[in-house]
């Protein structure tokens, strides 16, 4: 009775086919082979979203707001955008987290105005990440070690702050998928063995 019930207008006018194409590809990306794979997927990313979370705030305490006189943070300059390196280091992490969501999702959507969005936010933050160094190269930044340090500190943020936000959206977009799988008119595991014919993507925790 649920799947009559299943087979009219309920059930298919919400499958639009940007979900469909949304559903497919986070299915052939991710390559669960079931329901319990699927899950077991959706738990390994959420861990490693949260792990990494913690790793990034964890650093940024250790080095920035605990260790950052050890390791010159005084003797860096403003930016060439009018923000102490404090402040920078805050920044980065956020516009990190942004430019991975909205490329993610301009990638999985196919959306070349996400993608778009999503390369010139983190080429706003490759520039402050090398900053530092640039500043020792010009002159206002006099030991190298200092530079080295920022930039150094802020590209593993830069890195954990990534890993995270891809991790995490993998375990929303699993999420979602396994709680609407039941009631697809469709199998959506079989999308998987179609696409290995011609597909080479390699099963991830990632998008």
């Amino acid at each position: 009775m649920m799947e009559e019930g299943g087979a009219d207008n309920p059930v298919e006018e919400p499958l639009s086919p940007e979900t469909m194409e949304l559903m497919q590809s986070i299915v052939v990306r991710h390559r669960p082979r079931d329901p319990h794979h699927m899950r077991t997927l959706m738990t390994n990313a959420g861990l490693q979203s949260g792990a990494y979370a913690m790793a990034v705030g964890l650093m940024w305490w250790i080095t920035v707001a605990k260790g950052g006189a050890q390791l010159g943070d005084q003797d860096i300059p403003t930016s060439l955008i009018g923000m102490q390196f404090h402040s920078i280091s805050i920044m980065v992490p956020i516009l990190v987290l942004i430019s991975t969501f909205v490329f993610a999702l301009g990638s999985y959507r196919g959306n070349p105005a996400l993608l778009l969005t999503g390369g010139a936010t983190a080429l706003l933050v490759a520039y402050l990440v090398i900053e530092p160094l640039g500043l020792f190269l010009i002159g206002p930044i006099d030991e190298a070690v200092v530079a080295l340090t920022a930039t150094g500190r802020l590209a593993v943020l830069s890195a954990l702050t990534y890993a995270s936000t891809m991790s995490g959206i993998s375990a929303i977009l699993l999420s979602w998928v396994l709680g609407q799988h039941h009631y697809l008119p469709f199998d959506v595991f079989e999308m998987v063995d179609d696409s290995d014919e011609g597909d080479d993507d390699v099963s991830s925790p990632f998008p």
